[in-house]
């Protein structure tokens, strides 16, 4: 696997066309439309997911997470930076346009 560059606090996420999730009591169940898999993710997992597709950076998203689950702030940010380049190398989100990024 290559390693590639670290995910910056500014950049912005969504989910790709062929991701469908849905939050099931805490957690959040994703399908692949394109792939024959479903991944669940844990409450946390579920909050990074649900923020991104709400148009939050990373950072914000780590805002977020340490508030929410009194982390923190530093290592929530680092967790979801760590995250979403998993989300991202699975396929299960990609870089949002500019433009949709919150500020």
């Amino acid at each position: 696997m290559t390693e590639s560059a670290p995910i910056e606090p500014a950049a912005a996420y969504r989910p790709r066309s062929d991701v469908r999730f849905r939050r099931i009591g805490e957690e959040a169940v994703v399908v692949r439309q394109d792939a024959p898999e479903v991944l669940v993710l844990n409450p946390v997992g579920a909050r990074v997911l649900e923020l991104l597709a709400g148009g939050e950076a990373l950072g914000a998203v780590g805002a977020a997470l340490a508030e929410e689950f009194e982390v923190a702030p530093a290592e929530a940010e680092a967790d979801a930076r760590d995250f979403a380049a998993e989300l991202e190398s699975a396929g299960v989100i990609e870089p949002a346009p500019e433009a949709e990024a919150e500020p």
